[in-house]
């Protein structure tokens, strides 16, 4: 039963204001004390456990690698195994700030996947290794972090690129590597920051001979990471990094969901109330002139018992 003394007005747009925004059912309905404390409350639980989780606790699929290709989800061809994230169920009741998971899921779907071809100048953060062919194991790679900038070859774009290394091996000494050849770049849309690159290390003696490979990331841009699918390997990265804080950010944001939908249920039934809140039918007939009071109907005492 509703409460007749809340003005609901069209509880079908309350819902549907409601699905779109924590409180945003309760601001249309005019009840500005309910939705001040839903909104408030709801988006700081969901936005601590963004920000806790480095804005990466909320995606609705994880994308798997075909193991028999021996490559990462983001250096696959084409669209991955996928399945539903089950926290996402509780996620995406928190409405517009998880619709993103949405978009980026059918961007992530329509990605060709891993890009052979560079068509402009690219300049980033680097963080990986290099691997030099012909050497023994012991010395086959070595860290190195720096500025990446690369270019194709052909103007308008080309699948060979030329460009520099420019950064710091891990003991401190400098590095300044020419780079050149072919290029794999990891799929355009994917759920980290970081993507990952292959590229040809040229002989500094003859720069046309490539004599090994820089492997590692360069940084994507967030329009491109957020919100989006990410695999196994991403979300192990996130609990090595943020450790039980990555878990905490997902529950803070599971926990927003759910109580949005006691929002939700609120714009559209009201608020729930128990029996004897109602006005009695028989109140305003009891004085009525003419009515015969049913004389097995005690008298009220004072203070109200009987």
């Amino acid at each position: 039963m509703k409460d007749p003394r809340i003005p609901f007005r069209n509880p079908f747009v309350a819902l549907g204001f409601a699905v779109l925004f924590p409180g945003g059912g309760h601001w249309y309905q005019g009840r500005r004390f309910k939705a001040t404390i839903y909104t408030v409350c709801i988006l700081a639980i969901f936005i601590w456990g963004m920000v806790l989780g480095n804005l990466q606790p909320v995606y609705s699929q994880t994308a798997h690698a075909d193991p028999s290709r021996g490559f990462t989800v983001q250096m696959e061809k084409g669209r991955p195994t996928m399945s539903l994230s089950v926290g996402f169920v509780a996620q995406a009741l928190i409405g517009g700030p998880a619709f993103p998971s949405i978009l980026q899921q059918e961007r992530f779907r329509q990605d060709p996947g891993v890009v052979e071809r560079l068509d402009g100048p690219l300049e980033s953060d680097f963080q990986g290794v290099i691997r030099v062919r012909g050497t023994r194991p012991g010395s086959i790679t070595r860290a190195v972090t720096g500025t990446i900038q690369l270019k194709p070859v052909k103007e308008g774009g080309s699948s060979l690129v030329t460009g520099t290394l420019e950064g710091t091996y891990d003991d401190g000494t400098d590095a300044k590597i020419d780079l050149g050849g072919e290029i794999r770049l990891g799929r355009q849309v994917f759920g980290s920051p970081r993507r990952e690159i292959v590229c040809s290390f040229m002989d500094p003696e003859n720069t046309r001979n490539p004599v090994g490979a820089v492997e590692g990331t360069v940084a994507r841009s967030f329009i491109n990471w957020f919100q989006a699918p990410r695999d196994n390997l991403e979300l192990d990265r996130l609990h090595g990094t943020l450790g039980s804080s990555f878990d905490l950010a997902s529950v803070f944001t599971w926990i927003a969901g759910l109580l949005n939908l006691l929002a939700i249920w609120d714009a559209f039934e009201g608020p729930a109330y128990a029996y004897g809140d109602e006005k009695p039918e028989d109140d305003d007939d009891e004085d009525e002139p003419g009515k015969v009071k049913d004389p097995k109907q005690p008298e009220p005492v004072p203070g109200g018992a009987v």
